[in-house]
């Protein structure tokens, strides 16, 4: 009796860390960003600069997944006009997931992405659909929540189908840029095996945030990573 509780324990276990470890759907990396934590805004993938690009990261676990109606969605400070070409406005998150998603939907509300209306605008851009087709193996997990300073993904398991986004802040007076990716994602419900379709949105670990620095990319990447690092002390002692 012993043997099989501790087995069923053992199974529990290597069942939660499969998980912990699971590659997300969906996410969003800055490339040649760091990751680290400014303010509210924690455990994020954080760039400098006028001009970027972002990859836009969607893992399919299974060929028959499908990842469909996916946006870019840019969370800032409030502004009075939109400073974002081909980018629709809305108030907040609320108002985006009530106009395009359906209805009553609340995909997350990890910071700043849910944060109070008065405070930020919401911005969304028409991806369309991920394809498995037209994915390449193996995908990569941008976790942010891994070790501050970090300016790497690590590969993982799952096929992604990876979209690329060019960016242009050059002219445009704005403080900072968060990053979401959000998707009508089809697939299996956990261990049950039935499938269902949900609105996601990557977790807050693996989103990215420009940030408007007139110092040197590299001074910057380097404050956030000291910055990221003494928040993780805090947080493990």
């Amino acid at each position: 009796m012993k043997y099989l509780k501790r087995l069923l324990l053992a199974s529990c276990l290597l069942g939660f860390s499969l998980g912990a470890y699971a590659t997300p759907t969906l996410q969003v990396h800055a490339v040649d960003s760091v990751a680290g934590s400014i303010s509210g805004d924690e455990q994020t993938w954080f760039v400098s600069g006028a001009t970027g690009d972002l990859e836009l990261i969607a893992t399919f676990d299974d060929p028959n997944m499908s990842i469909q109606n996916a946006y870019l969605v840019l969370t800032t400070s409030a502004t009075a006009g939109n400073p974002f070409a081909g980018f629709s406005k809305y108030d907040d998150a609320a108002a985006f997931e009530a106009t395009l998603l359906g209805g009553a939907v609340q995909t997350n509300n990890h910071a700043p992405y849910g944060g109070a209306a008065s405070d930020i605008d919401t911005f969304a851009y028409s991806l369309g659909d991920f394809s498995y087709g037209a994915g390449t193996s193996p995908s990569k997990d941008c976790n942010a929540d891994v070790t501050p300073g970090t300016t790497e993904c690590t590969s993982s398991n799952g096929t992604a189908d990876i979209k690329m986004f060019s960016y242009d802040y050059s002219g445009l007076a704005l403080d900072w840029v968060h990053f979401d990716l959000v998707a009508f994602v089809t697939d299996q419900n956990g261990n049950s095996g039935r499938w269902a379709s949900t609105w996601d949105i990557n977790p807050g670990s693996h989103d990215s945030t420009w940030v408007n620095v007139p110092e040197t990319n590299s001074l910057f990447l380097l404050m956030v990573g000291l910055l990221g690092l003494l928040g993780f002390k805090r947080k493990t002692s």
